[in-house]
């Protein structure tokens, strides 16, 4: 899903009128979303594109549901259905042999090395 520049105005006059009332910061803001304060303060601003996962931990932050505050996502009709692009990354404490999928499962084999006492 690509967001609009009013959806980036709409999170940003979010920002300007909660960061007050929460008492955060926005290097605050940033460690939350584990991102850099300058990465932060370019997706708040519309420098840098926004994804999914920026609006919805933002949302999620700021207490407020995006399918109200974000334009795009505000459904015109009730019927209407928007297909929503998600990514989610996972560390393995091992080495990967094998990835596959089955229906909606992602099904990582791995091999992990165990020290002996």
């Amino acid at each position: 899903m690509e967001f609009t520049q009013q959806d980036t105005k709409a999170l940003y006059q979010i920002w300007m009128s909660q960061k007050a009332k929460m008492r955060v910061t926005q290097m605050e803001m940033a460690k939350q979303l584990n991102l850099s304060q300058r990465d932060f303060s370019a997706m708040i601003r519309g420098a840098l594109p926004l994804t999914m996962t920026f609006v919805s931990q933002f949302c999620a932050q700021m207490h407020v549901d995006p399918k109200l505050v974000l334009p795009s996502l505000r459904s015109t009709d009730g019927d209407a259905t928007k297909v929503v692009y998600l990514k989610t990354a996972m560390t393995i404490d091992g080495e990967i042999q094998r990835a596959y999928i089955e229906g909606n499962q992602v099904i990582v084999e791995y091999a992990h090395t165990v020290a002996q006492l």
